[in-house]
């Protein structure tokens, strides 16, 4: 009784593998249809032209709640060549705008 109970039960499971990889479980007709949502998005940063004032830092006219080394890199990938200490009074930067 017990090789009869064993090779019931493997031909069983065999059948079961077989017929999932032959026909599925699924209904093709059944299946939902979802159209592609992920579209690359190629966007230009979004920044503001600012003209520093004396006292003015990176930071204090970014404001944003992101951390300072994050501000600092879009800052001077904005900015080529133009280090975030090193910005002068009376000249116009890029500063990265944060959408909260």
């Amino acid at each position: 009784m017990k090789r009869f109970t064993f090779v019931f039960g493997s031909l069983f499971v065999m059948f079961i593998i077989f017929y999932d990889l032959k026909i599925g479980t699924i209904p093709s007709q059944d299946r939902p249809v979802y159209a592609a949502a992920a579209q690359p998005s190629i966007q230009d940063p979004a920044y503001k032209t600012v003209t520093v004032k004396k006292g003015d830092t990176v930071m204090s006219i970014v404001g944003a709640n992101k951390m300072p080394d994050d501000i600092v890199k879009d800052f001077e990938a904005l900015n080529p060549n133009v280090k975030a200490n090193a910005i002068q009074a009376g000249a116009a930067y890029k500063f990265p705008v944060y959408r909260n």
